[in-house]
């Protein structure tokens, strides 16, 4: 049975990110969109918790979000913390972590044990699920079933198509949607900035009449996604020029505050005792951190104070706050961060940042940008506001903070899920499939010939055939179909194997740069047509996702097939 469109009631907006996670959801019958923003454990109402999650050393029990760090304090108490399982940032692991197996990558907790990644985000996507859940069914008089939602899940548009088909997995096993064909349709992949873009689109409306060209800079925790979108006709979104963005989001520059900052004032020693002796207060210390980073006057001078468990540890090493106090006419209570201090710890973030948006503001040549938007959690902070209107306020026309910058991917993602605007995309990558084709002597070398009996000539092994360039602009509906036929009469199966490569015309398929994605196999049973067995592939790009289908034209049967990406899928091929 298809899947019914016409059955969905409310669309939920999952926003995963790397520091916290939220989601919002609005009934199709009014299209009101309506943010979580109550969380257990914070104090301040705001659109996301913490994406932190705490396992029992069995496994079998969880906490997630701020109950998560709660309970890991009530175990350091008992001395019981050491055997328990903590994981923050998880999700940048999916890029970042060298550990990989045929199953997937792997972290290991605050207790030395291994886990898989997927398994993590499937576990905590499974938490906001259920509070999602709890959340729709109690505003709606009436019964809904869990066919009758759709979800949209927002993914960093840096990320590889093998990471969006990961998020999917880790949808799957956290119960969000079912393993079926028909089940899949209920999931939509949604890339942050074109959320983002969407979101923008919606608060500032009066601002962005058909023809305007507008950029979004989605900073979140983990990475910076920007994208440039022409406002078309009905409003709707074209992506101008292919989106760009890298590893520059706000836990980079914690990560200089603590191993180049503290390390340097304290030694590394010291930190080191802190975070294995007293994790819990180290997090809430980052917390204070996180309140300085995006609160912090430019102008002023910040006292950072030291916590107390930090102090008391610091009193074991009489030297270290001898020097403190010396740098500090005499304070050692306190650590003064001076402007160009700070200015320094955000200084090789906001570096890499800046340059991703110049190199965006470069494709888009004589195109000019009426507005670009900062969007995201990292968005807020002064620092990052300043070297934004340093380096470009004479290169756009205005620079915009929505309202709520840190609602941006949550809401938007919701309005997505509701009514998709995009309309068009530029394809990141070439893809393609493997085939042989006829020997050309002034071009392929002779190593890569071959004999073909039943086509009695020399034939040109691992060539590239090309559906989509790099650069192409793309229509969500557009689909692009190649026609495969047999090398041999007697074969009953074809198995195709599928490439991308950043190149615009690769000719082979094992020529540098070109990496594998996957294969898919199609088969008969009835050879008697011999040569003449003719299949029809179509690939969809234009959504978030490659979709594919395979067609017989002899029977007319007609196969939806999910592309398998290797696990050797390299991600060299999203970083520049």
């Amino acid at each position: 049975m298809a899947f019914d469109d016409k059955s969905i009631k409310v669309v939920v907006g999952i926003d995963f990110g790397t520091s916290r996670s939220g989601y919002a959801y609005a009934f199709l019958d009014d299209k009101k969109i309506i943010p979580k923003t109550q969380w257990f454990g914070q104090d301040i109402p705001y659109v996301k918790t913490l994406t932190q999650i705490l396992y029992s050393p069995d496994r079998k029990e969880k906490w997630w979000g701020y109950e998560a760090r709660a309970v890991l304090a009530e175990k350091r108490k008992t001395n019981e913390a050491k055997n328990y399982h903590f994981f923050e940032r998880f999700k940048m692991a999916l890029r970042e972590s060298e550990d990989r197996t045929s199953e997937g990558q792997r972290i290991t907790s605050s207790a030395g044990e291994k886990f898989l990644v997927v398994d993590i985000i499937a576990d905590y996507l499974h938490f906001l699920k259920e509070f999602a859940w709890t959340d729709i069914t109690k505003a709606t008089s009436g019964h809904l079933k869990e066919s009758e939602i759709r979800w949209c899940l927002t993914v960093p548009a840096i990320w590889s198509d093998v990471d969006k088909q990961i998020m999917r997995r880790a949808a799957q096993k956290a119960g969000i949607i079912g393993s079926s064909e028909e089940e899949a349709e209920r999931l939509i992949l949604a890339l942050e900035p074109e959320a983002a873009a969407m979101y923008c689109q919606e608060k500032d409306q009066h601002q962005l009449s058909e023809g305007i060209h507008f950029m979004v800079v989605d900073s979140g925790g983990g990475t910076v996604d920007i994208t440039v979108h022409e406002v078309i006709k009905g409003k709707k979104l074209k992506e101008v020029v292919q989106g760009t963005g890298g590893a520059y989001g706000s836990t980079y520059v914690d990560r200089y505050f603590v191993e180049n900052f503290l390390v340097h004032k304290l030694t590394s020693e010291v930190i080191t005792r802190y975070h294995e002796e007293e994790p819990v207060d180290f997090l809430r210390m980052m917390g204070d951190w996180e309140n300085a980073k995006c609160n912090h006057d430019p102008r002023k001078e910040r006292h950072f104070p030291i916590p107390t468990k930090l102090y008391r540890i610091l009193k074991d090493y009489p030297k270290v706050l001898e020097r403190l106090a010396d740098e500090q006419d005499g304070e050692d209570e306190s650590i003064y961060i001076s402007p160009e201090t700070m200015k320094q710890i955000f200084k090789s973030t906001l570096d890499g940042l800046v340059h991703e948006v110049h190199k965006q503001l470069e494709r888009l040549g004589n195109i000019k940008c009426d507005i670009m938007y900062l969007v995201g959690g990292f968005s807020t902070s002064p620092l990052l506001q300043e070297r934004i209107h340093q380096e470009f306020d004479n290169k756009v026309k205005k620079i915009v903070i929505p309202p709520a910058p840190g609602a941006a991917i949550v809401e938007g993602a919701v309005a997505f899920g509701i009514d998709p605007s995009i309309r068009s995309r530029v394809s990141r990558l070439t893809y393609g499939a493997g085939c042989s084709e006829e020997f050309d002597s002034s071009k392929d070398p002779v190593g890569k010939r071959f004999w073909a009996e039943d086509f009695n000539r020399y034939q040109c092994n691992h060539r590239f055939f090309v559906f989509v360039e790099v650069g192409d602009e793309i229509g969500t509906d557009e689909k692009v179909t190649r026609v495969y036929s047999p090398l041999h009469k007697n074969e009953k199966e074809m198995m195709l194997t599928f490439y991308s490569s950043r190149k615009p015309h690769p000719r082979y398929t094992d020529e540098q740069g070109v990496t594998e994605l996957g294969t898919l196999t199609i088969t008969r049973s009835d050879t008697s047509s011999g040569l003449n067995w003719n299949v029809e592939v179509t690939m969809k790009f234009g959504g978030t996702e490659i979709q594919v289908t395979a067609k017989d034209t002899k029977t007319e049967k007609v196969e939806k097939t999910s592309l398998r990406f290797s696990s050797t899928y390299s991600r060299e091929l999203i970083e520049e």
